[in-house]
């Protein structure tokens, strides 16, 4: 089995952000790095992130818990358009990022892109997850992914039925539970075909509650095999 680990960054200035990925590169498959936390983002960083990493990059422009983004829509359209026709993948939240991604559609941007769903509260109905899948799968999405907080271990298996049915369709997804009820979700998500899974070193820089740090999801998934 493979798991692609993905290391969040959330760091003040761009010469950490370099240094994590710089020291992290052997042992993480892939890298966010949350772009709104950063001072002075400009094309020269985002163009060496793009070379340092490729495919292997996930940008974003939203905070935690969809706090409002202090990064204004200009600057974020010119990053988009420097991830134009590259693999590095851009996260774009459909409930609160829909003028980005509607800038996409009418400037008809090819861009390798996660459109996500995130509800930090609660997990909502199967019903209106599938109904929120249709609308994401409209923006063409290179990776679906739909990250909400489990209440119950009810809502952990309604993310979890979610996740077959994309496998079933053969989407790439990421389909995960926030909380500690949410755990379940990360590591069968991993085992039924989610794209990457996002581990922290230490659980003080985890980007979203529930997720642990690799060592931990390592020995589980070793006491698995």
């Amino acid at each position: 089995m493979k798991i692609n680990y993905c290391l969040p960054i959330i760091k003040e200035t761009k010469e950490e952000v370099l240094e994590v990925i710089s020291v992290n590169k052997t042992t993480y498959q892939y890298f966010e790095v949350w772009l709104d936390y950063i001072r002075d983002v400009d094309e020269a960083f985002i163009t060496a992130l793009i070379s340092a990493l490729g495919e292997r990059l996930v940008l974003l422009f939203r905070r935690k818990n969809l706090e409002p983004i202090q990064m204004d829509l200009e600057k974020k359209k010119e990053i988009i358009l420097l991830l134009a026709k590259e693999k590095s993948l851009l996260d774009l939240d459909i409930s609160s990022q829909q003028e980005e991604l509607d800038f996409i559609q009418k400037e008809n941007v090819t861009l390798s892109k996660v459109v996500s769903y995130h509800n930090y509260q609660q997990t909502p109905s199967r019903e209106e997850l599938e109904s929120i899948l249709e609308k994401i799968k409209k923006y063409s999405p290179t990776i679906l992914k739909i990250a909400t907080y489990c209440n119950s271990e009810a809502d952990a298996l309604i993310l979890l039925q979610l996740l077959l049915q994309l496998k079933k369709e053969k989407k790439r997804f990421i389909i995960l539970g926030m909380g500690e009820h949410g755990i379940i979700t990360r590591l069968f998500g991993t085992l039924w075909g989610n794209e990457m899974l996002f581990a922290p070193k230490n659980i003080e820089e985890e980007s979203a509650p529930g997720q642990m740090t690799k060592e931990k999801f390592d020995k589980i998934f070793e006491m698995l095999h």
